[in-house]
């Protein structure tokens, strides 16, 4: 019957992983899984179940990194040929604190997670831009400035051959068809390790995903310098592609510091239609009309907002070909990968949630097994799971 010390099944325990990964903190995990089996199961128990099973899982996707990287470079299997895979990048952070220290929270910091989304898709491409103007969702100010002009002003255009269109006008009509692509299958790996070990997991699962062969392929990060050093390494023939919220953020924050809310959403339409040059070249000017050369500003400076945005643009000026990528049935944010990490930090972040970091490492690989939608799953692990009668001495256990 695969009983262990505890005389709990393996479908048991299964389900008690499940629960305690996807409830936000071990008590809240005790009382759901008293309602469901109807026996009384303590959190400390709960933990310690999740941090046996936790470093088995993580052991288990170092051993299969490891077999990638030193022996076999080629997935197993029937190749899938995905009409579209996308690698989104992207991380979070977790509280963590010393191990080791006696009771209580010592040197209390917090510490970057790092997550990639291997995303399947469906797409098309098209003969011209789908959706050549700005949607409504961008004409409004992400950052509101104090110029008091009104999202309105966002529809007129950036010159006056575009359009006749006044301020005053109604807002352009979005089209009816979905010109996005539209996701089919996901998994994802996620990690407190550096990134040189990072980089390795997210090749391995793009290899055994098969996402190498598909017929399109994008990756889509922020401006983050280890996002792109990851995409150069490892996957340079994936479309690189930058996420057009954090450059419309960028834009306004830049406009803000020139008390201009209008001049933000003339920046971020003319990035949405492919004028991104003029747009560093419009940010580099106000930056030399204010006698600020190659000198790096301090957080607090004045204009800081406004060079940070210039200096964004400029290392991603070969990743802003948003109408490109439109046709080509691409995505242009990273709104996937965002959405994925709220997923994350409703079970590790928290005011109250101190982590050791191996701990943090073993919930992350748990949550990455409850929202995978491809491959072997936590009942099929626990199927082969090996199970013994006696008790095996465990280091300590979780806290949160």
């Amino acid at each position: 019957m695969h009983l262990g010390e505890r005389g709990y099944s393996p479908d048991f325990q299964r389900r008690l992983i499940e629960t305690i990964t996807r409830s936000k903190s071990f008590d809240q995990a005790a009382e759901i899984a008293a309602i469901w089996s109807d026996r009384t199961v303590c959190a400390r128990t709960l933990a310690r179940i999740a941090a046996e099973v936790g470093r088995e899982l993580v052991d288990l996707r170092d051993a299969e990194v490891d077999d990638f990287t030193h022996h076999r470079r080629k997935p197993e299997g029937a190749d899938p040929t995905h009409e579209l895979a996308a690698v989104f990048v992207d991380g979070g952070r977790v509280q963590v604190r010393d191990e080791d220290s006696g009771p209580g929270v010592h040197n209390d910091r917090w510490q970057e997670d790092k997550i990639a989304r291997f995303q399947t898709m469906t797409t098309e491409c098209h003969s011209a831009d789908p959706h050549p103007e700005l949607p409504a969702c961008f004409r409004a100010p992400i950052l509101g400035g104090s110029g008091g002009q009104s999202a309105s002003c966002a529809l007129s255009p950036t010159n006056s051959s575009e359009s006749e269109q006044t301020p005053d006008a109604s807002p352009t009509v979005e089209p009816a068809i979905r010109w996005q692509p539209k996701p089919a299958v996901r998994t994802c790996v996620a990690t407190m390790q550096p990134l040189e070990e990072f980089r390795w997991m997210v090749q391995a699962e793009a290899t055994r995903r098969h996402f190498f062969t598909a017929k399109r392929k994008a990756f889509v990060a922020d401006g983050s310098h280890g996002n792109w050093t990851l995409w150069q390494r490892h996957f340079p023939d994936f479309v690189p592609i930058l996420d057009f919220m954090h450059a419309a953020e960028y834009m306004h924050a830049a406009a803000k510091v020139l008390d201009s809310s209008t001049l933000g959403l003339e920046w971020v339409r003319d990035l949405w239609q492919g004028r991104s040059s003029l747009v560093v070249a419009a940010l580099r000017a106000a930056l030399d009309v204010r006698g600020i050369d190659d000198e790096t500003l301090q957080d607090d400076h004045a204009l800081f907002g406004l060079q940070r945005a210039w200096v964004y643009l400029t290392n991603a000026s070969d990743k802003l070909d948003y109408p490109r990528y439109r046709r080509d049935g691409l995505p242009t944010t990273s709104s996937l990968i965002e959405s994925q990490i709220k997923e994350f930090n409703a079970r590790l972040k928290g005011t109250e949630k101190f982590w050791c970091e191996s701990n943090a490492e073993a919930m992350l690989e748990r949550v990455c097994w409850t929202l995978r939608e491809e491959g072997l799953t936590l009942e099929d692990y626990f199927e082969t799971r090996p199970t013994s009668a006696f008790r095996r001495k465990d280091p300590k256990t979780l806290a949160c």
